[in-house]
């Protein structure tokens, strides 16, 4: 994931480390360390907070994932995650985020552990050799499921902060989601429909899966149907299931999602289908 850093200034009170004592995962929660790296003046047990908080509040929609252990590291090269796990089952996360700007690190995160959720490791068809005709779809998706977290971490910051001073950040975590849905890019243009401007950028996103104001665009739609549907969220953590991905038609690959969701949590897909591929029949 390419990142271009916005900076919420945030007052200097919310920016104190914790006094807490060091946080140990609690049962079923998502294990996550935080490694050493430069992360300004951003503690790394403080990150492990907040990445802790993420997860949690995503961890509900992706109960399969309970046991998840999760390695975070900087990188200047920006926000990614591996495909391979370590020996131990480790999944390698790497973020491009300095200092307590947490709600840039709910935003990297989020994203980056959606792609775990939606199962990305069934990607690789051989080794070394990754399948990337969808993947732009996957990004997609991670992308919309950021933006949930940040209104997640909103609305749990404002109820129970991991420690009294921060309950103040709980707007920077809206405020920032706010001006990402409002960035021109993520709208159509008045005289387009989303099929013409489909269409029109298919090709491309399947060629390069980071054409991010691509993305952008198409999960400001998906969030909007995700806030719509209760419980929708839970159907992204079955894209990708069957290993390896149907090859071929986009079609294919959505029914191949629908086919692998419980039956409780395929609507969404069918909203999904509707909206990005509306020529074809939705599955029955």
């Amino acid at each position: 994931m390419q990142f271009v850093p916005i900076f919420v200034g945030i007052a200097m009170t919310l920016l104190a480390p914790l006094a807490a004592a060091e946080a140990v995962p609690a049962h079923g929660a998502i294990e996550i360390r935080v490694e050493s790296g430069n992360w300004g003046n951003a503690p790394t047990r403080d990150i492990e907070t907040v990445l802790s908080a993420v997860a949690a509040t995503l961890l509900p929609s992706f109960p399969q994932y309970a046991a998840a252990r999760v390695s975070v590291a900087y990188s200047a090269a920006g926000p990614s995650v591996l495909l391979e796990k370590s020996a131990d089952g480790t999944r390698r996360v790497f973020l491009n985020v300095r200092d307590a700007r947490w709600d840039q690190f709910t935003y990297q995160f989020s994203h980056e552990l959606c792609h775990i959720f939606t199962n990305h490791e069934h990607r690789e068809i051989a080794p070394g050799v990754v399948a990337r005709d969808h993947q732009w779809f996957e990004e997609t998706l991670c992308e919309a499921v950021s933006l949930v977290a940040l209104e997640r971490m909103a609305t749990h910051w404002e109820q129970s902060p991991p420690h009294p001073g921060w309950k103040g950040y709980a707007s920077a975590f809206r405020e920032y989601a706010e001006r990402l849905r409002e960035e021109q890019h993520r709208r159509l243009s008045p005289d387009e429909s989303l099929e013409q401007w489909f269409a029109a950028n298919r090709e491309a996103l399947e060629r390069n899966p980071y054409l991010r104001q691509k993305n952008e665009l198409l999960a400001a739609k998906l969030l909007s149907l995700l806030e719509s549907m209760p419980d929708s969220l839970e159907a992204v953590g079955y894209l990708n299931a069957q290993s390896p991905p149907p090859s071929g038609s986009f079609t294919s690959y959505l029914e191949s999602w629908y086919n692998c969701c419980p039956p409780r949590h395929r609507a969404f897909v069918v909203q999904v289908i509707a909206l990005l591929d509306g020529a074809t029949r939705a599955p029955a």
